[in-house]
């Protein structure tokens, strides 16, 4: 039996959420290496919305679960969900996570549970 892993995305965009290639990449080898992945978000309102055409701030609103989704292709658990106890490891990919997520500490008191 291969490793619970638990991956903590925070959205879909390297300049607000998770930056797509690092968190497909561990996503990627994760699978190839056996581990039992399960897929988290926090579900909560996105911080900063950017237009990455223009790269610019965007006049919108989005759902960092909701936009997280689109890496998990819909496979994915609401962050208050996970027990961390659950799992051999968990991984935040992506620097934006931290910076924009992690850092809000309504999020960073759910994880503490």
């Amino acid at each position: 039996m291969g490793k619970r892993v638990a991956v903590v995305l925070a959205g879909c965009g390297v300049f607000d959420g998770s930056e797509i290639h690092e968190a497909s990449a561990v996503l990627v080898h994760l699978s190839r290496g056996g581990a039992e992945v399960k897929i988290f978000a926090p579900n909560i309102e996105q911080r900063d919305v950017v237009n990455h055409l223009k790269g610019s701030p965007a006049d919108e609103k989005r759902n960092v679960l909701v936009e997280s989704a689109r890496l998990a292709r819909g496979n994915i658990q609401d962050l208050a969900e996970l027990k961390v106890s659950e799992f051999d490891a968990v991984i935040f990919p992506g620097k934006c996570f931290y910076n924009k997520i992690i850092c809000d500490s309504s999020v960073a008191n759910n994880l503490k549970k």
